[in-house]
């Protein structure tokens, strides 16, 4: 690889869920996981316990761009920033993916690439299948692959929406909308504001939205001053999500 680990697990070795999920200790996560969807209990312990487990650093690559497919992986905890380059050597952001999100779903397709590059936000710790033994689970168990391929198709309509939103939408509208989709997890759980819950530059949050780090920069001011938002220089605080549902809906800038 040109870049980023091969998938091996780390010390810890074989992540073996073997307990019940009453069990306090269970992690209640991998059942509410869009991977898991539609699977009785007994398959998703075994799934689960022919994954390894790999933790990276904030900044640590887990895939790169058209590297060989060689391992699939599920978000146990932390966010991954998916990126592509343009033909001209651009960077774009994709989205950002976080706990019990499944990335690189192409490896379930046999011998192709990986279309992205997924880059640790922060500690970032995942459970991971070769492309090997993916493939045995996917034989034993078909709704896996039916679930696998449901994703790539929502990450399909996403990838559409934003295109729509890029023809279709003023800049306003569009960050309105972006910092809405990224604080939607953490909405309702603190009476300050809901936060991006990962380290969220301007200037990713321009690339985002695809105009420049000066309008966003005097965007956000603006809002600011309205008391929609806060931010500092890697967080964004979402403190009146009702005045920013209006600025996605209105005729602003």
């Amino acid at each position: 690889m040109r870049g980023g680990k091969s998938f091996r697990p780390d010390r810890r070795g074989r992540h073996g869920y073997t307990r019940s999920m009453s069990d306090p200790g269970f992690p209640e996560g991998p059942a509410g996981s869009r991977l898991f969807q539609g699977m009785p209990h007994a398959d998703r312990l075994a799934i689960l316990a022919a994954s390894s487990r790999r933790t990276l650093r904030p900044r640590e690559v887990l895939i790169r761009q058209d590297d060989p497919a060689a391992a699939f992986f599920l978000i146990e905890s932390g966010y991954l920033k998916l990126t592509q380059l343009t033909p001209d050597g651009a960077e774009v952001i994709v989205r950002f993916v976080g706990p019990w999100d499944p990335v690189a779903g192409v490896t379930a397709l046999g011998e192709t690439v990986y279309p992205v590059t997924a880059t640790a936000c922060d500690v970032v710790v995942c459970l991971g299948w070769s492309r090997a033994s993916l493939a045995d689970l996917l034989a034993r168990y078909p709704q896996l692959k039916t679930n696998i391929l449901r994703e790539m198709t929502a990450h399909m309509d996403d990838a559409l929406m934003r295109l729509r939103e890029l023809a279709t939408l003023k800049v306003g509208q569009r960050l309105a909308h972006t910092l809405l989709r990224l604080t939607e997890p953490a909405r309702g759980t603190s009476p300050r504001g809901s936060t991006v819950p990962h380290s969220l530059t301007r200037q990713e949050l321009a690339e985002l939205t695809g105009t420049t780090l000066f309008t966003v920069s005097r965007i956000l001011t603006g809002w600011e001053n309205q008391g929609l938002v806060r931010s500092t220089r890697a967080k964004v605080v979402v403190v009146n999500a009702g005045g920013l549902r209006e600025a996605a809906e209105g005729d602003g800038e």
